[in-house]
């Protein structure tokens, strides 16, 4: 969560919207397999760009966008320089 929330944060200085959210999964057949347990899912972070909606989420090390991109977690305004330059350049081409 305080990474996302620090890359909300970055996004957030280049005017970008975006919503940290996180899902509560309410399993009622418990003993039926393959079903994931209850309980918290991992968070995701939306974000609201001119060319759509895409999601960020992370493994502790790395960012990930739902469109394959990924940059260090390390530096959430690197991170957010590069989705939003490369949404923008998709957007106008």
């Amino acid at each position: 969560m305080l990474l996302l929330d620090s890359l909300h944060a970055a996004l957030d200085s280049f005017g970008v919207r975006c919503v940290l959210a996180r899902n509560h999964r309410l399993v009622l057949r418990y003993n039926e397999a393959p079903l994931s347990p209850s309980g918290l899912t991992n968070p995701r972070l939306h974000i609201f760009l001119p060319c759509g909606t895409r999601t960020a989420v992370t493994d502790g090390t790395v960012y990930w966008l739902d469109t394959g991109e990924a940059a260090p977690a390390g530096d959430p305004a690197a991170a957010a320089r590069l989705f939003t330059s490369n949404q923008l350049a998709a957007a106008r081409a």
